[in-house]
């Protein structure tokens, strides 16, 4: 929140600090409700093994997706 409101009140930030944080803190508060939603539901028909897999898919799954994202952009940016 406060950085948004510098954002805001402050010329000199970029003009994508904005949106990038806005919806990257937004995002990661509906990312993770629905992941501990799925979780829960998984625990609660005593899925454990549902649950594990699930959790490990995300958490490589996003790994997964952090790296193909970078190597994109470094190599975009170093052109």
């Amino acid at each position: 929140m406060t950085v948004l409101l510098y954002s805001r009140h402050h010329k000199s930030a970029k003009w994508w600090w904005r949106p990038a944080l806005g919806a990257g803190f937004c995002g990661g508060f509906t990312t993770y409700s629905a992941f501990a939603l799925k979780m829960d539901q998984y625990f609660e028909n005593r899925s454990i093994s549902s649950a594990i897999i699930y959790a490990l898919a995300s958490l490589l799954g996003t790994f997964i997706l952090v790296f193909i994202t970078h190597e994109l952009l470094e190599k975009k940016l170093l052109k």
